[in-house]
């Protein structure tokens, strides 16, 4: 029989934790890492951890999780407010709806989903910014962020599940 009890388990530190995780992963967007090949290119973390907590436990990352992480982002990176919030927000409705045809296969069908998920919005990403700026902006920064993010999920999606596994 499940009591009260169950439920305030959410409320606690672990309950925070994707938001906070994705929170930490967005201040580590906004480091000046990069190759001597792509300096500008930084994977989009967030995204990736929004895949992942959603695809394991969607209740910890509610919409207004999404949206505040996302607006955060946009803050920060200064990029039209509203880019980073729309590509979390349809990161959610996304899984959410697809979730019950990859749930329980192989590591690397995350990865494909995710990919083809990534690439999905990275274009809207660009359509987006074209409108805002008025100008057809070039693909080859926007294909390299998603060659980038998608490469980056396995690493960062084995650290968030020992961190999972840790803390849940």
């Amino acid at each position: 029989m499940a009591g009260p009890r169950q439920g305030i388990a959410f409320m606690g530190l672990a309950g925070l934790m994707p938001l906070l995780v994705s929170l930490l992963l967005a201040m580590l967007m906004l480091l000046p890492l990069g190759s001597g090949i792509a300096g500008y290119a930084m994977p989009h973390l967030v995204m990736i951890a929004c895949f992942y907590w959603l695809s394991w436990r969607p209740l910890l990352m509610p919409y207004g999780a999404c949206m505040a992480v996302g607006l955060l982002l946009d803050l920060w990176l200064g990029v039209p407010l509203g880019v980073n919030i729309i590509m979390l927000l349809l990161t959610r409705l996304f899984v959410l709806n697809q979730l019950k045809h990859y749930k329980g296969k192989n590591r690397g069908v995350y990865w494909a989903v995710f990919s083809a998920m990534a690439f999905m919005l990275f274009g809207i990403s660009w359509l987006i910014m074209c409108a805002v700026t008025g100008t057809i902006l070039s693909v080859d920064a926007i294909f390299l962020q998603w060659l980038v993010t998608s490469f980056s999920y396995a690493p960062v999606a084995f650290i968030l599940g020992r961190l999972r596994r840790w803390i849940l």
